[in-house]
């Protein structure tokens, strides 16, 4: 028979079964790049929905999306409290507005106190209806500010400031809608240092965030009163936008031992006498106490970052008087928020976008959920920092909230779809494949294939089988006298579908038929910790078995039986691929069974598949032979059946002193032992026996009792 690495005849359903596993080979690859096409395609697409997504988003950037990344960082990050900062609330009304009757009464309490400014977050816009009252006001600021009422300073006087606040109203005329500014009386701005502008940027939650300096005409009186108070601040830089760094939420109305972030106390408190301290050396914002004010007097309660995640509804409502401190604050400390640029934000979600939109959908639902989730944390803890350290916040929240999610939700829907699509296919792949190994493998091991994804891609990997050639005795001889290729192939097929029988019985795997031989191994393509044990039982199964009888003459099964490493896949081109084992294990597999001619045996195994089998069968050294084609000598042994009697026949031990005897270089005593074991044999005589008694009787060189071969 030809060896396994030549180029054997090839039966018809061979041919087809190899036609199929290339289709199949071509299948796998179509499915694979359609698999990988389809996610390319959907990254694009997810890259392109998210980008869209997050500059849609950065569109609306008063949006609650966008405000998010400036809210969310106050959960836990404070400017600190403006110790330098007051806060007295009038809490009384006359006439429908703040009573004014003792605002100079208040005003000199104030001054005794120690306070170096004093802002009224009060428009002081009409005459009181008692003149006494505006001009004991207005001698009160000239007094607090230690000049006379021509502005000059007074003698011993400490210089001092105060501020009075402006608003403005709109007003149509001729269907234009004018703004106009709402200036304090003439009486009291006279002596008053200057007055500015209270009015504050909200949205229509009327929460406040960027932190106004007035109009192009009119700056804020936050904005006057830190320039006096030694602020360095440029007018040119005046409107440029800012972002209020809140010192911290208002009081927890559970929580009475919460410290304000400004201490505040009532106007009576101060007419009754403050303690100590309390007002020296500080800047004053008086102001009406919050939600003392209605409707007709404007809203003067606002929300701020903090009322965003209130769920429990504990914080009251900010009032202006403490925007105002916290704008003044700001201002003074410089540590006001500046937000990232357009271009920045711009390039930012475009990133952000790419990289998740075109990054997730390529990656499974855990892994993608994991790095979402993952980077969400970062954005967020980005975030946080960059407030906190930076004094700048970024529009992370419309990658963290938005695209990532989007991206996510993309990516799974993709992974199903293509799941789905995949596993359709593999579904069709595993019956084609089924249908092409099914006799080639037995159907426990076609399960273990199609279940652990098996593929036909080209390639192998080093593997430690057991494989097995077979042979038909005198089939040749057999051919040349029948003379009917017909009637050859319907004997062929039924001994085939015998032997092949005993192979699957045993979990093994037709590799090749090779004209009448085949091909078996045992631990391929799928592992089996029992390979040899299973290959020595399907060898005896099948010789015990498959007889063969053609023309009234009997033809037996040759068997050669080994354990070794192979490179075991498949082998080819794109065009065409076979799966085999190749390498030094299989041609010595190959070699062992043509032994058997020589030696008149059945079944000869190596030495490496006999070790494992223990006691379920019974063997025979057979000798030491160097193959052709091999410079190592391998132990040949005979399989003689399942062991069924404890003592050892006659014959083996006689054999066994022959051997003893060759290899210790004593051909007498060897050639007397093997004479006796083919006697005590039977009739039929011991071929092995023969075959060394006929080597010595040639005088060949057995030199160690090994027996070189120059055949195959």
């Amino acid at each position: 028979m030809s060896p396994p690495n030549t180029a054997p005849e090839t039966p018809v359903g061979l041919t087809v079964a190899r036609r199929l596993r290339a289709w199949l080979n071509q299948w796998h690859a179509w499915l694979w790049a359609t698999e990988q096409r389809t996610r390319m395609v959907a990254a694009a697409v997810g890259a392109v929905l998210t980008v869209a997504a997050g500059c849609l988003a950065l569109a609306q950037s008063g949006g609650s999306l966008v405000t998010l990344s400036y809210d969310l960082p106050f959960k836990m990050h404070r400017a600190g409290a403006a110790d330098d900062v007051r806060l007295v609330y009038i809490d009384e009304f006359s006439g429908g507005f703040l009573d004014r009757r003792q605002q100079a009464a208040l005003l000199d309490k104030i001054g005794a106190a120690g306070a170096k400014a004093v802002l009224y977050d009060i428009i002081f816009d009409r005459p009181s209806d008692d003149p006494k009252l505006d001009e004991a006001f207005a001698g009160a600021m000239l007094r607090f500010r230690g000049v006379d009422a021509a502005g000059n300073p007074l003698p011993g006087q400490r210089r001092r400031h105060v501020f009075l606040a402006c608003g403005r109203e709109q007003k149509s005329q001729t269907g234009v809608v004018m703004e106009q500014l709402i200036p304090p009386a003439d009486g009291l701005l006279a002596a008053a240092d200057d007055f500015g502008l209270v009015a504050f940027v909200h949205d229509e939650k009327f929460t406040v965030r960027e932190l106004a300096t007035g109009t192009r005409d009119e700056p804020s009186l936050t904005w006057k009163a830190a320039i006096a108070l030694g602020a360095k601040l440029e007018e040119p830089t005046r409107l440029g936008p800012r972002w209020i760094n809140y010192a911290g939420p208002p009081p927890d109305a559970h929580d009475p031992e919460a410290d304000p972030p400004f201490r505040s106390c009532s106007a009576q408190n101060v007419l009754d006498g403050v303690e100590p301290g309390f007002l020296r050396d500080r800047i004053v914002i008086v102001g009406g106490r919050p939600g003392i004010a209605g409707a007709a007097l404007g809203q003067d309660l606002f929300s701020t970052p903090f009322h965003r995640f209130d769920s429990r509804g504990n914080l009251p409502l900010m009032s202006g008087v403490e925007i105002n401190a916290n704008l003044l604050a700001n201002l003074l400390r410089a540590n006001w928020l500046t937000r990232s640029s357009h271009g920045f934000d711009i390039l930012f979600v475009v990133l952000a976008g790419l990289c998740a939109g075109a990054g997730l959908p390529r990656l499974r639902p855990i892994p993608a959920t994991v790095i979402a989730v993952s980077a969400a944390v970062i954005f967020i803890t980005a975030g946080i920092l960059a407030v906190h350290y930076g004094k700048v916040w970024f529009p992370w929240s419309v990658a963290a909230f938005l695209q990532l999610p989007l991206a996510l939700g993309w990516s799974i829907a993709v992974h199903f779809y293509v799941e789905r699509f995949v596993s359709k296919k593999l579904t069709e792949e595993k019956r084609v494949l089924r249908e092409a190994f099914a006799k080639y493998l037995s159907p426990k091991m076609l399960d273990r294939l199609t279940e652990e994804n098996f593929t036909l891609k080209p390639g192998g990997d080093k593997i430690h089988v057991a494989m097995m050639f077979t042979d038909i005795e005198s089939f040749t001889d057999m051919c040349q006298r029948v003379r009917q290729p017909e009637r050859i192939v319907d004997i062929l097929n039924g001994y085939f579908e015998n032997t092949t029988g005993h192979i699957f019985d045993h979990d093994g795997v037709i590799i090749k038929f090779i004209g009448d031989a085949i091909f078996a191994a045992w631990g391929a393509p799928l592992p089996d910790p029992d390979a040899s044990g299973k290959a020595v039982r399907a060898a005896w199964k099948l010789f015990e078995n498959d007889k063969l009888v053609v023309e009234g003459e009997n033809l037996k099964t040759r068997i050669g039986l080994h354990w070794g490493e192979v490179v075991a896949g498949n082998i080819g081109s794109s065009r065409h691929v076979d799966y085999t084992l190749i390498g030094d294990a299989v041609n010595l597999t190959s070699r062992l069974e043509g032994l058997n001619k020589l030696l008149g045996t059945s079944i000869l195994l190596s030495d490496a598949i006999r070790q494992p089998l223990g006691q379920e069968f019974r063997t025979r050294r057979v000798g030491r032979f160097k193959v052709k084609g091999r410079d190592e000598i391998t132990i040949v042994h005979e399989l003689l059946g399942p062991i069924r009697q404890e003592e050892e026949p006659a014959w083996i031990t006689a054999y066994h002193e022959a051997l003893t005897a060759l290899e210790a270089n004593d051909p007498e005593s060897a050639e007397a032992h093997f004479t006796e074991a083919n006697s005590l044999r039977g009739h039929d005589g011991d071929g092995p026996s023969r075959f060394f008694l006929e080597a010595l009787k040639r005088g060949e060189p057995l030199q160690d009792g090994v027996v070189e071969m120059r055949e195959k």
